[in-house]
């Protein structure tokens, strides 16, 4: 065998190892593994303590588990307090899939539990403009008693209010708020809304 054909012998195979690490790339970015789909469906167990090792789980995939946004968003309801902060969190890592979970966001920042609230508040500051729909729900929020659940409600609004004078009256009440980090969002969103 002569080395030129040993040589196109060994680029040929290479060349097929190559392209089928590149496949197998794709399917798992365009395929994504059945992982979060697993534990979306923890999220139903009768056990609080499996729905909850599944939130966490789901959490730390972040954006990976956008397929369990429908389920998580479920969760936010979750008669353990535990379950519906984790589920919060979770989302709060999804991205802009967390959307999907809008109606059951917006009922979040009424929950009884900190947690549930803060994370809450911070996937709408996330979803930046897409979290328009919770802007009159934001609004009323700003009342709540923790500042920095506060910092994010303002930082939603200054990306959802613009052109909306609910949203500017709502956080010009809150220019002499006691907590300074308040009163640093409160200034920004105000510059933005204006602008």
């Amino acid at each position: 065998m002569n080395t030129t054909t040993k040589n196109g012998r060994t680029i040929a195979i290479v060349a097929s190892g190559l392209a089928a690490v590149l496949v197998a790339s794709l399917a798992v970015a365009y395929f994504p593994s059945s992982e979060s789909r697993q534990l979306a469906n923890k999220l139903k167990s009768d056990d609080s303590n499996e729905r909850y090792k599944a939130a966490k789980k789901l959490e730390d995939l972040g954006a990976n588990a956008h397929e369990a946004v429908d389920e998580l968003a479920l969760t936010l309801s979750d008669s353990d307090p535990k379950v519906r902060y984790r589920s919060a969190k979770a989302l709060s890592k999804v991205g802009e899939p967390a959307v999907k979970a809008m109606p059951e966001l917006i009922k979040a920042l009424k929950d009884s539990d900190r947690e549930v609230r803060y994370y809450t508040a911070k996937t709408l500051c996330k979803l930046g403009k897409a979290a328009e729909p919770a802007r009159d729900a934001v609004i009323e929020a700003l009342t709540d008693k923790d500042p920095e659940i506060r910092v994010y409600l303002v930082k939603s609004l200054k990306d959802t209010g613009e052109d909306y004078e609910p949203a500017m009256k709502a956080v010009k009440k809150l220019e002499n708020d006691s907590n300074p980090k308040v009163r640093e969002a409160v200034k920004d969103a105000i510059e933005d809304l204006r602008d």
